[in-house]
């Protein structure tokens, strides 16, 4: 559960109200995303996808013309899912009063928290679209949306910034988080020194890292701790 005061009720954004049909697709979807995970594309049949979902063969070709348009029905939801989710979490009326430290603070905890169901499947998403260009810009072009948000953030904030050029500092700190929080989802070829550490330990490291790069002034919460 995220307790930070401003994402208290950010979440994974899904469809609302679903028909029978698309709850049958939804579950579709969802069971071979598990499968494809942990067998691979190649290694999962249709059969064990309905298998696992509760449904027919039958059901599977009724919503998905073969495996394939399963595969990327699951990256149109992932990225669909992370579009939206980007979309609110970096609205400016949701950090009204907040510091830097509060959005990178909450900006960690989400993912961490949150997002922890998500890691294995992007982790899979992002490894298969080494091999399409297609997916790769896909997910790239996702990934600057959501640097350009928080971009925005911080840089409407740059008063609390005393690096001598806010706008070069923030686009450095953006690729460090997203650097250490990929080494720490997948750290099995690269271990680091705090990828063992509890998440609240790893988020006071990156935030002493952060505040010390930008040159942040300390706040009367950090004094306290």
């Amino acid at each position: 559960m995220i307790k930070n005061r401003w994402l208290s009720d950010l979440h994974w954004v899904r469809a609302g109200q679903q028909t029978r049909s698309q709850k049958t697709q939804a579950a579709l979807l969802d069971a071979a995303e598990s499968l494809f995970v942990e067998h691979g594309v190649e290694h999962t049949s249709v059969a064990a996808i309905a298998r696992q979902a509760g449904c027919s063969v039958g059901a599977v070709y009724h919503h998905f013309r073969d495996k394939k348009a399963v595969l990327y029905a699951l990256f149109t939801r992932l990225t669909d899912e992370i579009r939206a989710t980007t979309e609110a979490a970096v609205d400016p009326n949701r950090w009204e009063g907040a510091t830097i430290t509060d959005i990178v603070h909450g900006y960690l905890e989400f993912l961490l928290r949150t997002e922890a169901n998500k890691i294995a499947f992007k982790h899979f998403a992002m490894e298969y679209a080494r091999q399409d260009a297609d997916l790769r810009n896909h997910f790239l072009a996702l990934q600057a949306e959501l640097d350009a948000g928080l971009t925005r953030l911080l840089l409407a904030r740059r008063a609390e910034i005393g690096h001598p050029e806010p706008k070069i500092a923030i686009g450095f700190t953006l690729d460090q988080l997203s650097s250490m929080l990929k080494a720490r989802a997948d750290n099995s070829l690269a271990p680091t020194q705090l990828g063992s550490r509890p998440d609240k330990r790893f988020e006071r490291e990156v935030l002493l890292s952060v505040s010390g790069y930008l040159q942040l002034a300390p706040t009367a919460e950090a004094d306290a701790e």
